[in-house]
């Protein structure tokens, strides 16, 4: 059981799924075409090199992935400055707080793109505090006593992985269909298998993706999302800052079209209400921009982890950075009038 469980089990912090699903990995060299070690391009608030930036970038571990992430392809054209995950534990708080405080009077920026991840969203608007702040010294407070706390997620012969694992869930995997592994991931079948370049028909996704929906499928607590999204992007308007707002799909959510059996599985509608809503911030649909492209292009998530490729990263910062010019040119026009206009006054 033990070799069986050491040829078998991940036990790696990334693929996420695969660790926490105790699903077997047997697509050994599946990441091998993903280019994972690109040179990081932006500077992480702990770490600061200036004070004037195109881009502030804040979120979740969507926007944790160092070279192959969204913010290091967008750092290939604009300055970006990253705010470190330690910084913020709810990023919408975090942005209020930065808002409210001394921060946006010291670091000259141009946009701020706040990402969050769908399972989380509406989690984190549940008890915001619109008057809180954080001062910058209270910000290099955090960032000096700042320990990185290293998390051993190793295997070991004395653990219940090595009873558990090859008797009861490796055998799951290959007899079982539609069922939560471990109590943590499901592993769905899906009605093709081009979707991933491991040719896998299977669908592994956090079984919090599916929990999500109780309260993501609610028009009211979407309104109540857009309501706060708009106040924020106020109180960042008045800076001269402009709010790009990038929710990121949930895997479940992005592949939800292509499982074989959607009876016991209900639809998330979050992106569909997220449409309706009137916005006063730049909006990325990410999940548009992704489902339109799943048919013809393979691993836009990652088949083992709950984040998108570098595939799905680099559509994401075309489509930001094709935002920012047309903001840019429409506020370049508005100033050419403008001062045409004075001109003519004259």
């Amino acid at each position: 059981m033990f070799f069986i469980s050491l040829v078998f089990y991940s036990d790696a912090e990334s693929p996420d799924l695969l660790r926490l699903g105790y699903i077997p990995n047997i697509h050994k060299g599946y990441r091998d075409k993903f280019q994972l070690n690109e040179k990081e391009k932006f500077d992480k608030l702990s770490n600061h090199k200036k004070k004037k930036y195109k881009i502030l970038t804040i979120g979740d571990s969507f926007s944790e992935q160092a070279g192959f992430g969204y913010k290091n392809m967008l750092a290939n054209d604009f300055s970006v400055l990253h705010v470190d995950r330690f910084i913020s534990n709810n990023q919408i708080q975090t942005l209020i707080d930065f808002a409210n405080g001394d921060f946006f009077d010291t670091f000259n920026i141009e946009y701020v793109i706040l990402q969050n991840v769908e399972r989380h969203i509406i989690n984190n608007v549940q008890k915001l505090r619109l008057n809180d702040k954080i001062m910058l010294y209270e910000i290099d407070s955090l960032i000096l006593n700042h320990k990185i706390e290293k998390v051993d997620y190793s295997y070991n012969l004395f653990s219940k992985s090595t009873i558990k694992f090859p008797l009861y869930d490796l055998p799951k995997f290959f007899f079982q269909k539609n069922y939560l592994s471990n109590g943590l991931v499901y592993n769905v079948d899906l009605n093709s298998h081009s979707l991933f370049s491991n040719k896998s028909n299977k669908l592994l996704f956090y079984h919090q993706d599916i929990k999500s929906t109780e309260q993501n499928n609610l028009k009211e607590n979407v309104d109540s999302l857009n309501i706060i999204l708009n106040i924020i992007a106020l109180k960042l308007r008045q800076r001269n800052i402009k709010l790009i707002v990038l929710p990121s799909p949930d895997k479940y959510n992005l592949y939800y079209d292509h499982i074989a059996e959607k009876k016991n599985f209900k639809r998330p509608i979050f992106f569909d209400l997220m449409k309706a809503v009137k916005k006063d911030y730049v909006y990325i649909d990410a999940k548009e921009n992704l489902a339109s492209k799943i048919k013809k292009t393979q691993d836009l998530y990652f088949y083992d982890d709950t984040h998108w490729s570098p595939i799905a990263s680099k559509i994401i910062a075309d489509k930001i950075k094709s935002e920012i010019e047309k903001s840019d040119n429409s506020t370049n026009a508005q100033q050419a009038f403008g001062k045409k206009a004075g001109s003519l006054l004259k």
